[in-house]
Order: C-alpha cells, then sequence, then structure tokens
C-alpha cells in the first residue's frame, strides 16, 4: 500500500506541514485526519484496519446525533474529533467537540448567532467548511460569521471577521482553512462590493482574496487579492518543478501557486475564457511527479498540466485539455497508480489517464440516481465513494470499472454531502443528522 501511494503523495508528512510554536504529540504517533482529505491533501490513507463492510448492523461502533446540519468532513485528532452545525436558516453556527471512543458529545460552542446567514444552496448549506486542527486548536470557518480558533476544551482563543461573503448567485461558501507553519491560510473567494446586496456597504465586503493570519492571535500576516468572483476551492501543498513547495490553489479562472509564506503569486494556468461555466474550480488538484490534474468543477474544461516553475504557464505547460460534460463536479478526484478518478454530481464517475488526459471508461457509480457531492478516499488499495443517500461503493482501481463492494446506511437525498475520514483503525462518516463511527468490532 505505500509503496503504491510514493509515486502521487508529495514528499511532505504532517509533521512539516503542522510545525507547532511549543512541542506538540507527534503526528506519527497520534491517529490523525487533521484537514479536509486528510494528512496528504489527497485522500489516501494507508489504514489497514478499517472494513470494507459495514451497515447499522455490521461494524457500527457508535452513532451520534448531530445538534445542527452540515456537510463539513470530520477531523480528527487522538481521541477528538470535530465538526461544524448549523441551524437549517443558518442562524446559528456550531463547532461541535465528539470522543472518538464513544461518540459522546464533549462540548459545542455556538461560533455564531443572530448574522445574517445570506442565501445558500441546497447541496452546500451552512457548515460546510471543513475544520481543521494542529493537536492544540481547532479552527472553523463560516464565511460571513468569520474564522474561529478554539483549544481543545471548547475556549475560544481568537476570532476574526473578514466581512460580508458575496455570492451574487446564492451558493454560499465552502473553502476549508488550511494550516501552513505558524499560519492559516483562508480562501476568501467571493463576488465582491459589485453584487453586495442592498445595504450592505463596499467597505463591509470580505476580500476577494487569499489571506494568511497567524494561527495563535488571529491577526492578518499577508493578503494576496484574487479578485475572480465565487469560487470554493481549498488550497494544498504541492510539490511542482526542482522539488519547490508551493501553495496551490484551484479558482474561478484557473490553477494559481503561491509562496506559502508570503502569499506572492509564483505562477497560473488559466482556463479558456467561456462565461460562467467556465468558472468554479471547487476540486482539489491531484498530481504525480510529473503532472498534475485539474478541473474547473462545472460541466467545462479539465486540464492535464506538467509541474509548473514561474509565471504564466497557460501556453508552455498544459499537456492536455478536455471537457467533462453531463453534470458539474462538486468532489474532488483521487489519483491512483498514474489514472484520475473523478465522478461528476449525478453520480457519473470517469477514469482518465493522467499521462495523456484520455478517458480510460465512465460509468454509473449506483442504479439509483444518487449524486457524489463527497470526496473519495483511497481506503485499503480501493476507492470508497460515498453518495449522497448513503450508499458506499467499494471500488477496484484499474482500467476497467470494477466494484468491490456496496454498503448503505439510512439516508435520502442529499443527507450525505461531507467526504468521509479515516483514523485509528475507525472510518466517519457524516450525514446531515448523524456521526457514525464504523470499525470491525471483531476486534478488541
Amino acid at each position: 500500500m505505500r509503496c503504491r501511494l510514493a509515486a502521487v503523495l508529495p514528499p511532505l508528512t504532517l509533521a512539516a506541514v503542522l510545525l507547532p510554536s511549543t512541542p506538540l504529540p507527534s503526528a506519527e504517533t497520534v491517529a490523525a485526519w487533521p484537514q479536509w482529505r486528510g494528512p496528504s491533501g489527497q485522500g489516501y490513507t494507508d489504514d489497514a484496519d478499517v472494513p470494507l463492510k459495514w451497515g447499522e448492523q455490521e461494524n457500527l461502533l457508535w452513532k451520534t446525533d448531530l445538534p445542527g446540519s452540515g456537510n463539513s468532513t470530520p477531523v480528527v485528532w487522538g481521541d477528538r474529533l470535530f465538526l461544524t452545525c448549523s441551524a437549517k436558516n443558518g442562524d446559528e453556527r456550531l463547532v461541535v467537540c465528539v470522543r472518538v471512543a464513544d461518540g459522546e458529545i464533549l462540548w459545542k460552542q455556538t461560533a455564531s448567532t443572530g448574522v445574517p446567514a445570506g442565501r445558500t444552496h441546497q447541496w452546500n448549506g451552512y457548515a460546510s467548511a471543513s475544520c481543521t486542527t494542529d493537536g492544540r486548536y481547532v479552527y472553523a470557518f463560516f464565511g460571513t460569521p468569520g474564522l474561529f480558533c478554539y483549544d481543545f476544551d471548547g475556549k475560544l482563543i481568537w476570532k476574526h471577521s473578514f466581512g460580508v461573503f458575496v455570492s451574487e448567485a446564492g451558493w454560499g461558501t465552502a473553502a476549508s482553512p488550511f494550516l501552513y507553519e505558524d499560519l492559516i491560510i483562508q480562501n476568501c473567494d467571493n463576488d465582491g462590493p459589485r453584487a453586495a446586496p442592498g445595504g450592505v456597504r463596499a467597505e463591509d465586503v470580505a476580500p476577494a482574496a487569499l489571506v494568511a493570519l497567524d494561527r495563535g492571535t488571529g491577526q492578518v500576516r499577508w493578503t494576496t487579492p484574487r479578485n475572480q468572483g465565487r469560487g470554493f476551492g481549498t488550497p494544498r501543498l504541492m510539490t511542482v518543478a526542482d522539488g519547490r513547495v508551493d501553495l496551490v490553489l484551484n479558482g474561478p479562472d484557473g490553477l494559481f501557486g503561491y509562496d506559502p509564506k508570503t502569499g506572492k503569486e509564483r505562477w497560473r494556468c488559466l482556463r479558456h475564457a467561456g462565461g460562467d461555466q467556465q468558472k468554479f474550480g471547487e476540486p482539489m488538484p491531484v498530481n504525480d511527479n510529473e503532472r498534475l490534474y485539474v478541473a474547473s468543477g462545472r460541466p467545462g474544461p479539465y486540464q492535464i498540466v506538467k509541474l509548473p516553475g514561474d509565471g504564466d504557464v497557460t501556453k508552455s505547460h498544459v499537456v492536455f485539455e478536455g471537457v467533462r460534460r453531463g453534470h458539474r463536479d462538486v468532489s474532488s478526484p483521487l489519483l491512483v497508480d498514474g489514472l484520475v478518478y473523478a465522478a461528476d454530481d449525478n453520480g457519473r464517475m470517469s477514469c482518465i489517464e493522467l499521462k495523456t488526459g484520455k478517458e480510460i471508461y465512465a460509468d454509473k457509480l449506483s442504479a439509483g440516481g444518487a449524486k457524489s457531492l463527497a470526496s473519495p478516499v483511497l481506503l485499503r488499495g480501493k476507492i470508497l465513494w460515498l453518495l449522497d443517500d448513503g450508499t458506499a461503493v467499494i471500488q477496484e482501481p484499474g482500467r476497467t470499472f470494477k466494484v468491490a463492494g456496496v454498503n448503505k446506511l439510512p439516508g435520502g437525498s442529499l443527507d450525505f454531502g461531507a467526504s468521509p475520514a479515516v483514523a485509528g483503525g475507525k472510518l466517519f462518516l457524516r450525514s446531515q443528522t448523524h456521526l457514525y463511527c464504523i470499525a470491525d468490532r471483531s476486534k478488541p
């Protein structure tokens, strides 16, 4: 398993990404899924103990009622799990801490109440951005209410308001915060003052920018304007040309690379202009040691790009550009052994060869019409797709479509939008109403 992933994981450990100011438990000794898509930011796990079969009567360790709805992924550090919840109308936003051993809610804090919720889409909601944690603090982002930092006992350490997040079409916000050394970095893409609703002053609108704050104090350290309109992408670290590590963010206009220490733009790869259908850019890019795959998220272009170095690489580094037809990609793709697996919201999964951009095959993950909104994880060498009705499809990677198993938790349309999390031999799945912990019940 480790050998299979060596070519696709960047040479960064969790400890290299999360550098605390004072000693914390080593990431090598703590079961951790500290951010959206896990330690790698790519959905990989080498956990060999999680079962591949489960249901309400099989390998369900515990099930916990949640105090609100949401699509944020659970994040885990040792015996603590964190997620966000919201009242259905968005008037109240919560940060929740759960004990991993038994699912007991240890604390829940009201981060925001009474802040105008604004509009959002039914696929999104008001608690879609996942928390991130460094083992001492947990950070939660809710858009207009701001970014919040709590310690593990639920004490509020600081909060920061960026301003009003404007979504002209009413999609809301979803970008998760990201930790780098002593910084907490937040993508603040939004439609800006030009689309501000009535009564909102231009100066009260959040900056359409990438913003880094001191993770201990919440003070702004750098701001890099983007001004691309609304976007939902979460940044990740990527090793690019000559072994340099960049902060890479997919967005409305294309893929951009930044110096994570200063926020200075290092390179950009733009998508062809074509109006709103080309924009959004929420799927996270995936890469090996030579190329990367990036998609717009709408039924529009995807690109295969040679690992960039500096400047505008749109003309020099794009190896292939194709079109994702059908429905939009809400989930991010997974790269395994040179093949990219990407599913649209209609549950149509495509297998694309990273070297050439060629689509090898496409097939439906489920005959029932369930949506694929959560991002997949690679678990015990197999791909786990969690569909919105609680169906989990276990796929065997390869150049032909092969289902290795199907599991089901109770749910209907749009009940499961959060991506899975894996830590310490446990699989955590979150619906709009419950948190599930899956583990091998035959083991002590």
